[in-house]
């Protein structure tokens, strides 16, 4: 576990995201700087298996990433760290106004954390599922479907709305969790041919300023940890 790097310039934060690289906590790190907050990252190795040490553990006994630490209380999972920064942050407006949208953006945001996501770690954490090697290996092809199936979900909203944002009019914590998902789908090698709109809307995302700090975050924050 790295010692937390504040922001330059900034004074000691309350406020710490615990990370690790290509995980979903790159939304949540990607709306913090949307938000412009005074925060500390501090990676954590899933390689190495640092989220099972007990040092990670007595933050998040599931040893899962992320978990954002606000004045020593921890809050886990990407839907509730943006439940906080909505509240705490209103004026980066990353959660839609108008109730509709608001509870479109969640379910949106429960369904990658729900589907999505445990169709990755079907291919790349299968250990979470089974302890029997070929039980393991069983588990790839059907998480490789259910992944595609989710791309294609995603390239149809895309192609719906002509809005450059997935939900309403402006940036969000949907988009950024967007974000995620095409790194995970860069990730596993997937031709974007398959998804082209929701590619396109991706890669203009990952110009937008708080999304280049985010990723500047990251290599600043392992690189500290080398």
């Amino acid at each position: 576990m790295t010692a937390p790097i504040p922001l330059a310039g900034s004074t000691a934060s309350s406020i710490s995201l615990y990370f690790a690289p290509n995980s979903s906590a790159f939304a949540p790190l990607v709306l913090l700087e949307e938000a412009d907050a005074e925060y500390r990252a501090v990676s954590i190795s899933l390689a190495t298996g640092e989220q099972h040490g007990p040092a990670y553990r007595a933050i998040n006994p599931q040893g899962r990433v992320p978990t954002l630490v606000v004045d020593g209380t921890p809050i886990p999972e990407v839907v509730g760290i943006v439940t906080w920064i909505a509240h705490r942050y209103p004026g980066a407006a990353i959660l839609p106004a108008d109730p509709v949208d608001r509870a479109r953006a969640y379910a949106l945001m429960s369904w990658i954390a729900s589907t999505v996501h445990v169709a990755l770690a079907q291919i790349r954490r299968p250990e979470r599922y089974a302890d029997d090697p070929s039980i393991r290996a069983a588990l790839e092809a059907p998480g490789r479907a259910a992944f595609a199936a989710a791309l294609a979900d995603l390239e149809a909203r895309s192609n719906a709305t002509s809005s450059p944002y997935l939900i309403a009019d402006r940036f969000g914590a949907v988009d950024a969790y967007a974000l995620v998902v095409r790194r995970w789908a860069d990730g596993l090698g997937l031709d974007r041919t398959g998804f082209p709109s929701f590619a396109d809307r991706t890669d203009a995302l990952f110009e937008r300023a708080s999304v280049r700090r985010a990723r500047n975050r990251e290599t600043l924050t392992l690189s500290a940890a080398a």
